[in-house]
């Protein structure tokens, strides 16, 4: 099963720099960049989101500038690695969008990089394909990991989560900084030798359950690959990956579900002939009306359905949609996922659509409040919105082995890049 263990890690030495203007968030959801290369000459984002120049090159490029800075940081002291190998508990104030503040707590360590057919590293849902050229050709310049992947385990009996609270209620953090929006992170470092034997045997077990990164595993496995043919042996630092993992039972982390906007729809839902042989079809006053009852439609299997015309919400007939599903296919909780109801009932058995029609022109937010506005300011013709999924529903897809529907999960809080990179050489 998994295997996790302790790394030496790169970080920044708060003497150098103020942390708070050294990190940033994935860089996947960074949209300008300039943001962040003015707040301090030694931001993260030199390393894991530069910027293309004028006169880029094979030879010189961002990746190129990318390995410099990381060495010429080190070499000046900006950035240090740890003499012992630790896990790093790690916990992020966050806000959902509801404007509630909330705390995840999860921490830092290496895993053994293993296809996923071997079912031991797992994707939770599925994504979309094709390489990450970018994440490779950073990986190749700087031998490191800059950006972590969030993982996801189950610890019912709080074998691990006891270590993590005992160290937030009892140790100084190692790192205790706000970031520019005056969210708290902090770090701790786990070097008792004790507790390092408990955490990585915990997982000889387990399996894990990538919650974001996808991609960036598989670059990972690309990677290791290629030094493998480079002469790099088997148990080599290539072949590990660096994670946050993240208890769903009891870190704190929030699910939200994943609305879709579609800026092309020319379905007749109320006309279509099975609508209400699936669904009770309630009709709201105002998209406030039809707000209020998907907030509180967790577990309820209820679809809500603003524009073009409409402003409804559909709660599922389980009974009748039962009747219907395949379960040599899947179970019956796959069906049941929001994102199965409203992709597989409503949109290709009672509307017709097939794969393509339901992917173009379609968005995706996890804001309810931004899903109506988009519709009510005419810039997507109509959203439907979906109920979260549950830790348990989480549980029950992993554990049997099913991959939940694309965006079918909105985790957060979405972690912050720069606090540690694992570098796989010395």
């Amino acid at each position: 099963m998994a295997e996790v263990k302790p790394f030496s890690s790169v970080h920044y030495s708060s003497a150098k720099v103020d942390i708070s203007k050294v990190i940033m968030p994935p860089y996947d959801i960074i949209r300008d960049t300039s943001v962040y290369y003015s707040m301090s000459p030694y931001n993260v984002v030199r390393i894991d989101k530069g910027n293309d120049e004028a006169g880029d090159n094979d030879a010189e490029n961002k990746y190129t500038r990318a390995a410099a800075n990381l060495k010429k940081w080190l070499s000046e002291g900006v950035l240090q690695r740890d003499k012992e190998e630790c896990y790093y508990i790690y916990t992020q104030e966050y806000l959902t969008p509801d404007g509630k503040k909330h705390e995840m707590a999860a921490f830092f360590g290496l895993v053994k990089l293993e296809e996923f057919e071997k079912k031991v590293v797992l994707p939770h849902e599925k994504t979309h394909s094709g390489p990450k050229v970018d994440r490779l050709l950073l990986m190749r310049q700087t031998k490191s990991n800059t950006s972590p992947i969030l993982s996801l385990y189950f610890d019912a009996e709080k074998k691990v989560d006891s270590i993590i609270r005992r160290y937030m209620a009892e140790e100084k953090p190692y790192f205790d900084t706000k970031g520019p929006d005056g969210i708290r992170y902090r770090i701790y470092r786990v070097a008792n030798v004790k507790e390092k034997e408990k955490i990585s045997s915990y997982f000889a077990g387990k399996k894990l359950f990538i919650a974001d990164g996808h991609h960036r595993y598989e670059t990972g496995i690309n990677f290791r690959n290629e030094m493998r043919e480079k002469g790099a042996a088997a148990g080599s630092p290539y072949d590990y990956i660096l994670m946050c993992l993240i208890s769903m039972e009891h870190s704190g982390i929030s699910i939200l579900p994943t609305h879709r906007l579609k800026s092309e729809f020319n379905h007749d839902i109320l006309g279509a002939a099975e609508l209400e042989k699936f669904f009770e079809v309630k009709k709201c006053a105002d998209e406030k009306e039809l707000r209020e009852v998907m907030v509180n439609s967790a577990g309820k299997k209820i679809i809500g359905v603003f524009g073009n015309g409409m402003c409804h919400a559909l709660t599922l007939k389980k009974k009748e949609y039962a009747k219907i599903v395949n379960l040599s296919e899947h179970i019956m909780d796959y069906y049941l996922l929001d994102a199965s109801v409203l992709h597989r009932l409503l949109f290709e058995r009672i509307l017709g659509m097939d794969e393509a029609e339901i992917n173009k022109n379609i968005d995706y937010t996890p804001d309810i409040d931004e899903a109506i506005k988009m519709v009510s300011e005419g810039k997507s013709k109509i959203t439907f919105l979906l109920g979260p999924a549950s830790v348990e529903e989480v549980r029950v897809i992993s554990e049997n082995g099913e991959v939940m529907p694309q965006k079918s999960t909105y985790f957060l809080p979405k972690l912050a890049t720069g606090f540690l990179i694992n570098k796989m050489e010395e």
